[in-house]
């Protein structure tokens, strides 16, 4: 994956979550998935404890797997919010490569 699909992932992001622009920006010399999975896990931790209706509306949006959100959230209960933020990428990334096949 490319610093271009990182990016178009991390706009989704944004705008799925309705967060500030400027949440998930990544400097040019920092875009990996592991630097953005990281800032979405301190969002994702966030919500968990203080707004959950607002991640459940956001995992909605995004449409990420129910069947697969229980299936982790039952396998992995050391880290929940890593273990959602890596739901959550993987589906916008899959969302920014469907809309590279489509758009040529």
């Amino acid at each position: 994956m490319n610093e271009q699909d990182l990016a178009a992932s991390s706009a989704l992001i944004i705008k799925d979550f309705q967060l500030d622009s400027d949440a998930l920006s990544l400097a040019s010399n920092e875009i990996s998935q592991e630097t953005l999975l990281a800032k979405l896990t301190a969002i994702v931790n966030y919500l968990l404890s203080k707004d959950f209706n607002r991640l459940m509306n956001a995992l909605y949006r995004i449409d990420v797997s129910e069947e697969k959100l229980k299936r982790t959230l039952a396998s992995n209960t050391d880290n929940t919010a890593k273990a959602i933020s890596e739901l959550i990428l993987e589906r916008e990334l899959q969302k920014v490569e469907t809309r590279k096949k489509y758009s040529s």
